[in-house]
């Protein structure tokens, strides 16, 4: 064949890392090749792929999420992105927590019957104003338009 060579590493090479535990990505990195060379070797080898590692362990997730914190909180106390969080507690089957309002619909209609408007209603209630604006539009709440 004209133009295709064989990768600068043998089979047994690529066969000792992936003993080793090694996905395509640390194979790739071990013998200074593109990951989809090592892809499609070991694939034609027959040999399973391994994923990626995660840089936590189960029980990591596991006690955070037991202390109320959200998928977004773990992700920033672990140092990874929330969506990583959520596979990996949706792989253990714990339930999402949601996103802690600092404040009850209630409240923010108090404030409303007050006249405050969406920025003065955040400042008291300790929110943006963009978590109020929301929370007052699904609320069917009408904004307080004050004349100049």
């Amino acid at each position: 064949m004209v133009g295709r060579s064989r990768a600068p590493f043998t089979d047994q090479q690529l066969i000792a890392l992936h003993k080793k535990g090694m996905n395509d990505v640390e194979i790739a990195g071990e013998l200074g090749v593109k990951d989809s060379a090592i892809f499609s070797r070991r694939r034609k080898l027959g040999l399973e792929a391994h994923g990626r590692r995660r840089p936590f362990t189960d029980q990591q997730l596991i006690e955070l999420h037991e202390q109320g914190l959200n998928d977004r909180e773990i992700g920033e106390k672990l140092g990874v992105a929330r969506s990583t969080v959520s596979r990996g507690r949706s792989k253990l089957g714990l339930e999402a927590h949601g996103h802690k309002r600092p404040f009850t619909d209630q409240q923010l209609i108090d404030l409303h019957k007050e006249g405050l408007n969406d920025r003065e209603k955040a400042e008291r209630l300790g929110a943006s104003k963009e978590v109020v604006f929301y929370h007052r539009k699904r609320l069917g709440i009408k904004p307080v338009v004050r004349k100049r």
